[in-house]
């Protein structure tokens, strides 16, 4: 690629607009395929969007056939990333649970085993004297029952996201922080180029993965995306011996949290409240996770609250993530609407790099495709916490 003084290209065959753990795990993916130039563009800083600013959590089985399908792919993927990128991504398979609190979710996990078994998501149902084997730390009196998926877990972002870069690095990758995309060419009915302030690249395709700013990126294209941009917030609590192993879904709590390796508890919980762009924090987010934290796990409640954060997200009607090539602009590709999106990267990076070089669209990611919506097929499941 012959580049300007700028240091960027003036032709690629496939720009991605954010460096997220989306945008990489696409771009290695594309380059595995044999796809040279592809460059990866991002407005912020390394790790400052969605993927440095999440729960971590990773699982296979959700509440639908298309959810389960896609993300138990992405949960093998993730087994074997370390391998694949030649780089440790740390990937823990510690278990994941969904935990019901009520008699109504109790009956929707029960219910949702037929699907994970047809997708081969190994899971378990949890009570009573197994509950208290499994998880210690819960005040079993309040739950009805879990389902445990032991082949979910965690991994952190600053080992997951380094060892992405350093992949997309060793394979001819270009990627730059800090370099926001201020337009998108069209050309006869299809993408033509991006520009950087007056610099332009031209491009074979675009895939835009910008997180909560997903929106105001198809913007400059001159299409539009189902949902919105919205903050959610996590806390950290101070490091406290070994008390959670499995990574944890309060399904009725709308909350989630799991215990990192240095003993902190991380997690956060939904509350209703005005969908807005801002990392600011709120007292009512981090008292509500507290009060859940000390209503369930009564060990926790003399623990202080460390670290307070927010992080964004693009939020679909659905909740469900927007994959594929937008229908009004040919070759200008989406990886957007993600609100378990570091769970579904590696998966969602092999799936979308095959459809972007071959023109092969999985049956994995058909069912989210853009236009669902508009064809009354939108992707709601049970089984989420949002």
């Amino acid at each position: 690629m012959s580049t300007s003084s700028h240091g960027l290209p003036s032709k690629a065959s496939v720009v991605i607009v954010g460096g997220g753990i989306q945008g990489l795990a696409c771009a290695f993916n594309l380059a595995e395929l044999g796809v040279t130039g592809v460059v990866v563009l991002d407005a912020g800083y390394w790790q400052g969007g969605a993927s440095g600013r999440n729960g971590t959590l990773i699982r296979g089985g959700f509440g639908t056939p298309e959810w389960t399908g896609l993300f138990q792919y992405s949960n093998q993927a993730w087994q074997t990333l370390s391998r694949s990128l030649g780089h440790n991504a740390m990937f823990t398979r510690r278990g994941y649970m969904m935990v019901a609190e009520t008699d109504r979710t109790a009956d929707m996990l029960h219910s949702i085993t037929g699907i994970h078994a047809q997708h081969g998501v190994r899971h378990e149902m949890i009570r009573g004297a197994r509950m208290a084997e499994v998880l210690p730390a819960i005040d079993g009196r309040q739950v009805k029952c879990a389902l445990m998926l032991p082949d979910g877990g965690v991994a952190p972002h600053h080992a997951a996201m380094k060892a992405l870069l350093h992949a997309c690095e060793d394979r001819g990758v270009l990627v730059r922080y800090r370099t926001p995309v201020t337009g998108i060419e069209r050309t006869g009915g299809r993408v033509g180029a991006v520009t950087v302030g007056d610099h332009r690249i031209a491009a074979d395709s675009v895939m835009v993965a910008a997180g909560g700013h997903n929106p105001e990126v198809a913007a400059l294209a001159g299409v539009t995306l189902p949902g919105f941009g919205m903050r959610i917030e996590a806390m950290a609590l101070e490091p406290v011996r070994p008390l959670i192993r499995p990574a944890i879904a309060l399904i009725d709590s709308l909350c989630y949290l799991h215990q990192t390796g240095r003993g902190e508890v991380v997690g956060g919980t939904e509350v209703p409240e005005r969908p807005r762009m801002s990392l600011s924090t709120d007292l009512p987010v981090l008292a509500q996770t507290a009060a859940v934290y000390a209503r369930l796990f009564p060990r926790l409640r003399t623990l202080r609250v460390l670290r307070h954060w927010a992080g964004l997200i693009h939020a679909t009607p659905d909740y469900a993530p927007l994959i594929g090539e937008h229908p009004d602009l040919k070759d200008l590709w989406f990886s957007a609407g993600w609100s378990y999106g570091w769970a579904g990267g590696p998966g969602t990076g092999i799936l979308l790099a095959r459809a972007i070089a071959r023109g092969e669209v999985d049956s994995r990611i058909a069912p989210f495709a853009i236009d669902r919506f508009a064809r009354g097929k939108p992707l709601k499941d049970p089984a989420i916490v949002l």
